[in-house]
């Protein structure tokens, strides 16, 4: 069975007090990495689809970050070994990012810390919301998130996280986005969100990224980071964010609910929100 909200994110996804960003990492046992459900072989073929025609796009890497992946590999083969699913072919013949990314829902990034601090040294991303993998590929983390308005108040947070995790530790967080429709991939040139909706809670689609850190051990210098894509219609999962999200929509600054492309209606959506909240 596809996973439920409340599965997928077993905490509050908005910070009480209103926006602001927050790395809001949680602790994830080995088991939990990756996710498997009812639409694996969707995604799958999706992946294989994303990869013949936007090739170009989905994947990058850097030299040298061939050996750093393949530890992911093997932690993927591990993974797909004992839930007794079938390793993908060719695995000497591609990227080993790639033949992860390949096996399994996650979208997957590969991070390495030089004397420059922590960067994209390869991606394997079918499922983007909004950005493109082959602009990132060699950037530090700065820089890959240089679009993203009040990033500063968070990057000294977000380099200290990384420095601190430990070789083996792994975390997980959630990110949430609003849109109008349930594709998987959104690239970069599509803004993709109503301009304008005139009943937001039968026309919208959480989308929300279980997102997954993981710092290697064989090579205590690089780190997996995995984004799974999950997405309902907003009408499905009101209970479970109505009164977070209403709040979280009305304290967002005008620069990130542009950035989020929700600002043209999020007001009138949170009115929605605490219309409901007034009447139960």
């Amino acid at each position: 069975m596809p996973h439920t909200f409340t599965e997928v994110i077993p905490v509050s996804l908005f910070a009480k007090g209103g926006f602001r960003w927050r790395l809001a990492t949680r602790g994830l046992a080995p088991e939990e990495w990756l996710q498997f459900d009812d639409a694996y072989s969707t995604y799958l073929a999706e992946k294989r689809r994303v990869l013949r025609e936007h090739r170009a796009d989905a994947l990058a890497f850097v030299p040298g970050s061939e050996e750093p992946a393949a530890e992911i590999a093997d932690l993927v083969a591990d993974e797909l070994t004992e839930r007794e699913l079938p390793l993908p072919p060719d695995r000497a013949a591609q990227h080993p990012l790639e033949w992860s990314a390949r096996a399994v829902q996650e979208d997957l990034c590969l991070l390495e810390r030089g004397a420059a601090g922590w960067r994209l040294t390869a991606a394997a991303v079918c499922f983007p919301t909004r950005w493109s993998p082959a602009d990132k590929i060699g950037l530090g983390l700065r820089a890959v998130h240089d679009p993203v308005p009040r990033y500063e108040d968070i990057a000294d947070t977000v380099d200290r996280f990384f420095d601190r995790l430990r070789p083996g530790s792994l975390v997980w967080r959630p990110n949430w986005s609003l849109v109008g429709d349930d594709r998987l991939r959104l690239p970069v040139e599509d803004r993709q969100a109503p301009t304008a909706v005139i009943d937001p809670i039968d026309e919208l689609w959480m989308r929300v990224e279980r997102q997954t850190i993981r710092r290697l051990v064989g090579h205590p210098d690089a780190a997996v980071f995995t984004i799974r894509v999950h997405r309902w219609p907003l009408i499905d999962v009101l209970e479970s964010v109505d009164a977070g999200l209403g709040e979280e929509l009305r304290t967002m600054p005008t620069d990130v609910a542009a950035y989020k492309n929700i600002d043209e209606w999020r007001g009138h959506l949170a009115a929605v929100l605490e219309g409901r909240s007034s009447a139960e």
